[in-house]
């Protein structure tokens, strides 16, 4: 947390290209949810584009396709209540509780807006498919990511695709279906669920 925040995809996936470099010889598979699912896709996607191995499958979560527009670019700029309002109203969940205590809010309310500048000046370039299978999760109710969004992730890749959606919200994977969302992903790597 004293690192200054990065706030760009294509500087986070530098950073994890330069980091892992070297750790990819084994097949291994990448989740990423929300802000998470978009970085796990560009960051599969120049791993391929760099020669690399690419991961088995791609777990993304939570995010409609990145070739599709968020639905919101300025709310990493509005006043603070603002914001929180708009992120509660958007992806529901208990985030604007932890914000409520001063010392959690001093703490973790910049990187709320550097994740937001993160997601909202994020711009899809087409390019080469990803060869790895996809997997896409998103919860049932969760208003941030359509039937529509949720399935245009199979446009990203020309391997292997299927969608699943799990009891919950935006935030399901922490709720009570993550049991069944950590079996579903297990069997997909053919390992015992933790």
């Amino acid at each position: 947390m004293a690192e200054p925040a990065m706030l760009s995809v294509g500087e986070i996936v530098s950073g994890l290209l330069e980091e892992l470099q070297g750790e990819m010889a084994q097949p291994y598979a990448i989740f990423g949810h929300s802000m998470s699912a978009l970085i796990a896709f560009e960051w599969a996607r120049a791993l391929e584009r760099e020669g690399m191995r690419g991961p088995e499958v791609l777990f993304v979560s939570g995010r409609e396709a990145p070739q599709r527009e968020v639905g919101h670019r300025e709310l990493h700029r509005m006043e603070d209540e603002a914001m929180l309002r708009a992120l509660e109203t958007k992806y529901g969940g208990d985030a604007n509780e932890v914000l409520a205590d001063d010392e959690m809010r001093e703490v973790f309310l910049p990187i709320v807006r550097a994740d937001l500048t993160v997601v909202e000046t994020y711009k899809f370039v087409p390019g080469e498919k990803l060869k790895s299978k996809v997997r896409a999760f998103a919860g049932v109710d969760d208003q941030s990511v359509s039937d529509v969004g949720l399935m245009a992730w199979g446009e990203v890749t020309s391997g292997d695709f299927r969608t699943q959606r799990f009891a919950g919200d935006h935030f399901f994977h922490l709720g009570p279906a993550q049991g069944e969302l950590l079996e579903t992903i297990a069997a997909e790597l053919k390992i015992s669920a933790i």
